[in-house]
Parts: C-alpha cells; structure tokens; sequence
C-alpha cells in the first residue's frame, strides 16, 4: 500500500504541475456546466402567450373562451390573450407577441348544436412546437368534451328521455371550460446547471483519467516501469497509484464544478452527504474505466483514441448530452448500464427527490461493481502485456 500511495503523491504532483491536467480536470468542466447554466438554465419553466379568438360569440362557445381568458395568471404558465380577428392574431404571432392561438369560427356553436362538424382553428409558429402542441391539445379537449356530451343527450333521447333543462345546459357549457394549471406533484424542479454541472464532469473525468494510460505507457518506454519491478514493487501498485492520482485531481475538478455552480446560480445538488457519496462513487466508477483503458492501450496514440471512443460512446448512451427528463425510454433504459447514467441518476434522486444517501444506495453499489468489473478486466489484460 505504501508503494501504491507513494506512485500516486509522485504522479499527482507532476499532474499538478501541468496545465493542460488542470484544464481537463478543472477549467474544462466548469467553463461548460457554466455554459450551459446560462443558455438553458432559463428553459426550466415554461412560459406561453396564446391568443384567443371568439368569432363565434356563442352560448357554445362563450364558455370556454371565458374559461381561458379567466385563468389566474399565477396558476398557469399560459397566459391567454383575447384578439377581435384572426388576422390580428396571425399578425401579433407574425411579430412574436404571440406563441400560438385559438379560433372559434362564427357558426361554431350553430354546427354544435345541429351535430354538423364543427372546427377549431389553430394558428401556430412553426418555430414553437411547444406552444402548438398546448393549443391544440386545449382545442382537441374542448371538441371531445363537446362531442361527449351530444353523444350523451342522444342516447337519452334514443332511451326515451327528456333533453336537459336550460339550467343543465348553462351548467354543462359552464363545465367545458378548460384551465391549464402547472403542478408539481412531488420532488423539486431539475436545475439545467447542476444537472450539466454533473453530467460535464463525468464527461471530463474521462479524459482527466486518460493520464493514468499515457503515464503508463510513456514510463514503459522510458524504463521507469521495469525499474519500479525490479525494486520489487507490486505491478498493481503501479497502476492503481496512477489511477488514484488522477481520480484525486478528477474530484477536486468535480467538487469544484459543486461549489461554483452552487455560488453563480444558486443550484442546489442535494444532501452534501449523499452528493459527497455519489462523487467518489463515479470517481471510483470511472478510475475502473482509466485501467480497463490502460489494459488495452499500448502507444500513447491508442491511449488517447480508446479514451475519446469510450468517452463519447458511453456519453452518448448514457444521456451526458440530454437535457433532464428528455432522453428517449429506449436511450433510458439501456444508460443504467453505463457509470455516467447511474452517476446522472443518482445525482438527479439528490437534486429532485430531496433524497439522501440511502435513497442512492443501490446506485452507488452498482457504481461501485462497474469499477470493480472494468478494473479486474484491465488489471487482467495488463498482467499479460504492458507489466510483463
């Protein structure tokens, strides 16, 4: 063990002596969690402006429009805006005053009432999908329920009963108006800079442990290796000495990104324990890679391409690239396979669960044997050729 932490003190003051180490481990990390903590970090909340327009001025229709222009502004991320035409309205879309809007074609309540087809119209920005998928999921509910409801009075009256009375008709139109509410039903809102925080110093940390292979390698060539295993130095206090260096300056760069994306934007990561856990558990996760990584690379060219291909491939699986809460079910399921998709969701259950290190626990487990696995195969590879 002395052997081992005494190549690691050595490794990690020569690794602190080089800028491009600090850069990675570091200024890498940080100048891109900061990046994206300002160009998303505004999009956690959504906010619309879509246009109503009533043509129709109904007792069909009246309702709803007056239900969405009535919406209280603080319950709803829409805020509904009444215009007198639909070119106006297409105007004000035209001019970026609006993000979508609503007609309610004159006749619309006409074509209700004698169950003729009755359209809404949707004016959208092709630009604002978002928006338009709100108007039209609002229009395409309203039209349902109207359709419910005369699917309902002619089955009474094909069973022999009576229409409702005026009193249940004003109150059955009272009922369609339609209020969108933004809830949060349990756990906080995703903060863009502490989930890219996270996720960017995964992605560095690939490349700050890729100093373990090319140290590696360039000592073998140079002789330094075989004279360390002629003093009778364990071959895997060599390598893990290495490996403990770098990922020493690797969670200096990760608790770093922490505390600076706590100071500029406030973003709160979670129980400090259980973020403190789930850091080193990622660091030893990812050291795991670094000796697989040292087990297959023999020049220092390979060490840098095995580490950019695994980099990127195990990013691009795990969702390093993916905003939260947007990755494809499929993209999901297959990133609990990889170290940086158990380390975003370990640190997303933090953040968002309120969580704390029992609630991770499995996760750091897994962590824990994905650097045990890769480990036990570099260390294998590394028996029969780089230490031989």
């Amino acid at each position: 063990m002395r052997a081992m932490f005494l190549v690691a003190w050595v490794e990690l003051r020569r690794r602190v002596r080089n800028r491009s180490a600090w850069f990675t481990a570091i200024v890498g990390p940080l100048a891109m969690a900061v990046v994206f903590g300002v160009l998303i970090g505004g999009t956690g909340s959504i906010s619309l402006r879509i246009g109503v327009v009533d043509l129709d001025r109904s007792e069909v229709s009246a309702p709803f429009a007056e239900g969405l222009l009535g919406a209280p502004a603080g319950d709803s991320p829409v805020a509904f805006v009444a215009y007198d035409s639909q070119e106006t309205a297409a105007a004000a879309i035209d001019d970026d005053d609006l993000d979508a809007a609503i007609v309610l074609p004159a006749g619309f309540g006409a074509a209700v009432v004698a169950g003729s087809s009755a359209t809404v119209t949707v004016l959208r920005d092709p630009r604002k999908e978002i928006s338009a998928g709100v108007a039209n999921s609002l229009s395409a509910q309203y039209l349902s329920s109207l359709e419910s409801r005369r699917l309902a009075s002619a089955t009474v009256l094909a069973l022999g009963g009576s229409m409702p009375s005026a009193s249940e008709l004003a109150a059955m139109r009272d009922s369609i108006a339609t209020v969108l509410v933004d809830e949060e039903p349990g756990g906080s809102e995703v903060d863009a800079s502490a989930y890219y925080g996270v996720s960017m110093s995964v992605l560095f940390l690939f490349f700050t442990v890729a100093f373990a292979a090319r140290s590696l390698i360039v000592e073998r060539k140079t002789g330094l290796v075989s004279r360390l295993l002629a003093a009778s130095t364990p071959p895997w206090a060599i390598v893990l000495g290495k490996v403990l260096a770098v990922c020493v300056l690797g969670l200096v760069g990760f608790v770093t990104v922490w505390v600076a994306t706590g100071l500029i934007f406030g973003a709160d990561w979670g129980d400090p324990v259980g973020v403190v856990a789930a850091m080193c558990a990622t660091v030893l996760a990812i050291g795991g890679v670094a000796v697989f990584i040292c087990g297959l690379a023999r020049t220092e060219q390979q060490a840098d391409g095995w580490t950019s291909m695994v980099a990127f491939a195990l990013a691009l699986i795990g969702g390093n690239f993916v905003g939260p809460g947007q990755a494809p079910d499929a993209l999901r399921r297959v990133a609990v396979f990889t170290p940086n998709g158990q380390a975003l969701e370990a640190f997303t259950s933090l953040a968002v669960d309120g969580t704390g290190i029992t609630g991770i626990a499995g996760r750091l487990v897994i962590l824990v044997a994905i650097a045990a696995a890769f480990g036990g195969i570099g260390f294998a590879m590394l028996g029969r050729t780089m230490l031989r």
